[in-house]
């Protein structure tokens, strides 16, 4: 998120971090709801879509919460659920999603830009049944800049990446059947790349955005940079790939097939997906009783809690500590333990970050991302680490989202959001509600809060490839190999909100 970045007055000056303080643990006060969307269309008529703001005081109430019309002022979300078809023609995936993004407000600096950004491209690859979801949260002085160069660039270099292998497959197909190169330039009749072939592409094209951005005067990526988790809907597949700590979650149904949902059924994911009720009251296709929706992580968050990020980043020749630790005011050690789901953090919120031996910068608390020029020398990478798999028909909600969303809200928390509403829309302003209300709740800021949630239909299964698994095996998933990101103690054990 922004505030994990030191700031440092460019070349040398070396001072702490932004947030340097210990965090503050009383409540702001009480908060306003977020308006509903008929006033967020209104505004943006009343403003004629202009995205220029006066640089005039936040408007506040008088517990020094934003007032409603502030928080219209700092929203840009969809205005109506959209719609798009995915998939192959044989096995389509039928997609309603929509997007939100609301600015956050930090009383030390009011006028602060949002460094997050979103982008949904479809067609894509040449492919109106191809797409890519994308969530950027910016860091450092710079991050907004960084965020808004990757949402324009880093798509464009997937495309071109994937253009081109799906090109020289087909040259390869070609010339093992003995027909000539004709009509080579034809999309239509160019072949889906398998999960292997597509990876390949993605970490081309992060590396290639990197360097990109490394020397565009467009974006000082000194010390600065952007998170990115993508989803791309290619053929089949879905592939997520992810530097930092945004998210992608995915909802997916459980039944246990007596409809009580205390007694949970290992059913096999696949071509015998088990029979489940439907809601026909609203325009989707949830499940109601029966079993409940599961949250499988889909992106693992790089911090230096990973272990495994800690020690390749210290290989490189950076130095693990928190702000604590490098002020003095606690012994130097590494007991931050590993990434396990459920785990508490200190509501103060001190984490490990990475910095330069023997300097004060730059101070990430995330080990991978795009940008970060400084930070590449001591192990930042942009190399992506990349998840794919099938859709199946219990695969129900997906949520793209900017740790804004995910600080404070654990990842079955909302799935459970998003399965309680009635559109993405709906589920977009729920969730952001949600979170502004949890980060008033524990600081005396919000983060700049963004994602992107769809409703997922698939008409039919693909035909087993060996790659599907049990329910069990994505609750093991779930709890180990994408673990959940430590989330910080409330004040009550149930969370709370009141949607």
């Amino acid at each position: 998120m922004g505030c994990n970045q030191s700031t440092i007055k460019e070349p040398e000056a070396a001072v702490l971090v932004e947030d340097d303080e210990p965090k503050k643990m009383s409540a702001v006060g009480a908060t306003e709801r977020l308006v509903s969307r008929a006033h967020r269309i209104q505004a943006k008529i009343n403003n004629n879509g202009s995205s220029s703001e006066v640089k005039a005081p936040p408007k506040l109430d008088e517990c020094g919460n934003l007032m409603i019309e502030e928080i219209v002022r700092r929203t840009n979300s969809s205005i109506f659920t959209e719609t798009m078809t995915l998939g192959t023609k044989e096995y389509p995936i039928h997609v309603k999603y929509a997007q939100w993004t609301q600015r956050g407000y930090y009383p030390d600096d009011p006028h602060k830009e949002n460094q997050d950004e979103y982008r949904v491209q479809n067609p894509f690859t040449n492919s109106d049944r191809d797409a890519m979801l994308a969530v950027y949260d910016g860091h450092g002085k710079q991050g907004h800049a960084c965020a808004r160069y990757a949402k324009k660039h880093l798509g464009k270099c997937v495309e071109k990446q994937v253009r081109l292998a799906r090109v020289k497959k087909y040259k390869d197909e070609l010339r093992a059947a003995g027909s000539p190169e004709s009509k080579v330039f034809d999309p239509h009749k160019w072949p889906y790349l398998n999960a292997d072939e597509y990876k390949v592409c993605c970490e081309k094209a992060f590396a290639e955005c990197n360097q990109q951005m490394h020397a565009s005067p467009d974006a000082n990526d000194k010390l600065s940079g952007t998170t990115a988790i993508t989803v791309h809907f290619h053929g089949n597949q879905m592939i997520v790939c992810n530097v930092g700590d945004s998210r992608a979650v995915l909802g997916h149904w459980v039944s246990d097939g007596t409809g009580n949902p205390d007694e949970e059924e290992k059913t096999e994911i696949g071509n015998e997906a088990p029979e489940r009720p439907r809601q026909n009251d609203r325009n989707k296709t949830f499940p109601s009783q029966g079993g409940k929706m599961l949250a499988i992580p889909l992106s693992l968050d790089q911090t230096p809690y990973r272990q495994d990020e800690r020690e390749r980043v210290k290989k490189a020749g950076a130095a693990v500590m928190s702000i604590d630790q490098m002020e003095g005011k606690e012994e130097i050690h590494e007991h931050w333990g590993d990434m396990v789901l459920g785990e508490d953090l200190d509501i103060h919120g001190d984490p490990p970050r990475i910095w330069i031996p023997g300097e004060k910068y730059p101070g990430t608390a995330f080990t991978r991302s795009l940008g970060d020029r400084l930070a590449k020398d001591i192990g930042v990478t942009a190399e992506p680490e990349i998840l794919a798999k099938q859709l199946t028909l219990n695969d129900h909600i997906l949520i793209v989202a900017s740790d804004g969303i995910f600080e404070f809200i654990t990842n079955q928390e909302a799935i459970d959001m998003c399965l309680a509403c009635d559109s993405p829309l709906h589920a977009c302003e729920a969730l952001v509600k949600a979170a502004y209300d949890q980060w008033l709740t524990y600081e005396n800021r919000t983060d700049d809060i963004t994602l992107i949630v769809c409703f997922l239909s698939v008409e039919k299964p693909v035909p087993e490839n060996g790659e599907e698994g049990t329910t069990e095996d994505l609750v093991a998933l779930a709890s180990t190999m994408y673990g959940e990101k430590p989330h910080r103690k409330r004040a009550n054990s149930v969370f709370k909100s009141d949607l």
